[in-house]
């Protein structure tokens, strides 16, 4: 009867998904994010980035903060590429 309005939330995935309609490659990036698998990739990064977030609240000079954020980076990437 009556369509509900999308939350202000749910406007830039709208956007995202009106723009990359038909697009081959985001479709596969839908189906894989979708995955089983994806989803346990995603939550070892959130316990690397926990873990990171950990070590720089221990350490918080300058010397440990930028190489713990970019081995966070690094090892985030590595785990969810499956490549």
């Amino acid at each position: 009867m009556f369509e509900r309005r999308p939350t202000t939330w749910q406007w830039p995935r709208r956007v995202c998904d009106w723009l990359c309609a038909g697009r081959e490659d985001y479709r596969e990036f839908q189906e894989r994010k979708a995955s089983r698998s994806h989803r346990a990739r995603r939550s070892l990064c959130l316990w690397i980035w926990l873990g990171a977030a950990c070590l720089m609240l221990i350490c918080p000079g300058g010397g440990c903060l930028i190489p713990l954020f970019l081995a966070a980076i690094f090892l985030s990437f590595a785990v969810l590429d499956e490549q």
